[in-house]
């Protein structure tokens, strides 16, 4: 069984008097530690694919199975559970708090959870060092770049231990070259730590490192490609 599966999933939002098909019928099976780029033109469903995987929305019509569990079986409350426990976000503003340094972002999700003090400051720098943010620790969102911005992202989707993370559009306010560390950084984690990551982007430049892409026009999923990663993509460091 997949990791994440999609049976015929469509789904449509009303404008007005106007029906907008965001998702035409998407079949797809997502297995355990892949690294997925869902990429396309704007308007061609890549957020709407990723916020049903994210468990933030639901179809309008079809099946999706996470971890084997009927998604459209779920009330708000078990939906809401799962994707606490079962998955991490990073988005392209970043949605740090402004008033927080970088440690005190990464570290929130583990107060909001419970989790005693000493040890989620402990996690919380081990995932700061881990994007190579350790001597940034303490600075807040306005005095960092980006990248750095970014880092702390992907160290805060990071820091409950989620089976999949959910990047939309992660790279959009950043330059070619911050995009290119940020997506290595993020492929680096993977193959380190096992956890699945899918993104969404429309620059066709980041397929390179990434192991499968899903091209999606017009809310119908394209086919799948897999890709090798050369290894100077994967030794780049952010």
């Amino acid at each position: 069984m997949a990791f994440i599966e999609m049976q015929a999933v469509t789904k449509q939002y009303r404008l007005g008097e106007a029906t907008i098909h965001a998702l035409r019928g998407v079949d797809l099976q997502i297995e355990p530690g892949e690294f997925i780029a869902v990429w396309g033109p704007s308007g061609s469903g890549k957020t709407s694919l990723l916020n049903l995987i994210g468990l933030i929305d639901r179809p309008t019509s079809g099946r999706i199975t996470f971890e084997g569990r009927d998604v459209l079986s779920l009330n708000d409350n078990e939906s809401a559970e799962l994707r606490n426990r079962k998955v991490g976000f990073i988005f392209q503003t970043f949605n740090l708090i402004p008033v927080l340094n970088a440690f005190e972002n990464v570290m929130l999700p583990l107060q909001l959870q419970g989790l005693e003090t000493r040890q989620a400051s402990e996690k919380a720098m081990e995932r700061l060092e881990e994007v190579g943010l350790g001597q940034q620790a303490f600075a807040r969102p306005d005095q960092m770049s980006g990248g750095q911005r970014q880092r702390v992202a992907i160290a805060r989707a990071l820091i409950a231990s989620p089976a999949v993370i959910i990047a939309d559009e992660p790279t959009a306010n950043l330059d070619s070259d911050t995009s290119n560390r940020i997506i290595s950084l993020m492929r680096e984690l993977n193959d380190k730590e096992g956890v699945t990551f899918i993104f969404s982007t429309h620059d066709p430049r980041l397929l390179s490192y990434v192991k499968r892409s899903i091209k999606l026009e017009d809310g119908r999923m394209k086919m799948g490609e897999k890709h090798e990663l050369s290894e100077a993509r994967v030794s780049q460091h952010p």
